[in-house]
């Protein structure tokens, strides 16, 4: 087959550019090395395969492979792609009618029985089989160390900054108590608009460097006090308060305020301190609660009027402070709903 190909195309023929295109496709794929390799890329999953695995499978050198597998690149056969220090073959995608995609369809139908090409697939098999384990063997050996290795390569909240993707898009979010914008930059991202209000100009004045520096159009910086929200703080559909409470002296009227500005069914999300003796919080950080016991909280959101409460005390810390050594109070998580019918409220 190979001799009886044409080496050149009259160049006078209105057809010879097609031709010639067909002419040299048949003659790519007229090796039986090459229609061996295609159908072992057409029987491997995944990203693709490397040379030595396809080497192996065809029991051929890897410099005979590497050969045929320019040829079949050049051809736009077959696509590459690096992985670390290798390469990665795989067919390449074809859109539309295509000689190759003819020749392939034609290939597949005569090497379906053919004794050479499935004893290369039962190779193959083997080897996709031997990098399965090694995977697993992997795995296996790192999982007494794999949360110390994703947190070196990707840190340690990456996957909780993930989860705010779920959140919904339409949503107005109040960031309140925003301190320097962090949960807001957060935040937007992921919702229509976040109205973050802080009582410290210092902080609002960091929060705003952060938001502008981001490029945040969809923040609103307001200065406002819990107990007292600014009037352009409404129908929010969430209303956020991480670690602010133990620093408000009316607790029970910042909650009534932020009922207030919940649209019906919009919920409340309190990330706080649970009861603690670190008296360096009251002298030093200006706390006016020693942490909040689970029945306070639960019984003053409720006189506020809100429904659903739930609690949930967050992984306790095992850290001690830099400054006096002294043990990181623990954290809890409370949500609470507005009720959809005002009616409802006890």
């Amino acid at each position: 087959m190979n001799g009886s190909l044409p080496v050149s195309i009259p160049a006078t023929s209105a057809e010879a550019p097609s031709v010639r295109r067909w002419v040299d496709t048949l003659r790519t794929l007229a090796d039986p090395m090459r229609c061996r390799i295609i159908r072992l890329l057409e029987h491997s999953a995944g990203p693709g395969l490397r040379v030595g695995e396809l080497a192996e499978a065809l029991k051929l050198p890897q410099s005979t492979v590497s050969r045929h597998i320019k040829n079949l690149v050049e051809a736009g056969a077959v696509d590459g792609r690096r992985d670390g220090t290798s390469m990665l073959y795989r067919l390449a995608p074809l859109a539309g009618p295509s000689a190759i995609r003819q020749l392939r369809t034609l290939a597949r139908d005569y090497l379906a029985h053919d004794e050479q090409v499935l004893a290369d697939e039962e190779r193959l098999l083997r080897v996709l089989q031997r990098r399965q384990q090694q995977h697993r063997d992997f795995f296996n050996a790192s999982a007494p160390e794999w949360d110390t290795i994703r947190t070196q390569w990707f840190g340690e909240s990456f996957h909780l900054e993930a989860m705010l993707a779920a959140l919904d898009p339409n949503w107005i979010v109040g960031d309140l108590g925003a301190g320097t914008g962090t949960m807001a930059a957060l935040l937007a991202p992921h919702v229509k608009h976040v109205i973050a209000v802080e009582p410290s100009t210092a902080m609002l004045r960091a929060a705003k460097n952060r938001i502008k520096t981001l490029e945040m159009e969809n923040v609103t910086l307001l200065l406002g006090r819990l107990e007292d929200l600014p009037s352009e703080v409404q129908a929010l559909d969430m209303a956020l308060v991480s670690l602010v409470l133990h620093h408000v002296e009316n607790v029970p009227g910042a909650l009534g305020d932020i009922f207030r500005v919940l649209k019906p069914g919009g919920f409340l999300l309190i990330v706080d301190l649970m009861p603690h003796d670190v008296e360096m919080f009251r002298e030093k950080m200006g706390h006016r609660w020693m942490g909040f016991a689970p029945g306070k909280m639960t019984d003053m959101l409720s006189q506020a009027g809100f429904i659903n409460i739930r609690r949930h005390t967050l992984a306790a810390h095992k850290s001690r402070s830099r400054q006096d050594r002294t043990a990181v109070p623990d954290l809890f998580v409370m949500r609470a709903s507005r009720p959809l019918n005002v009616s409802g409220l006890s």
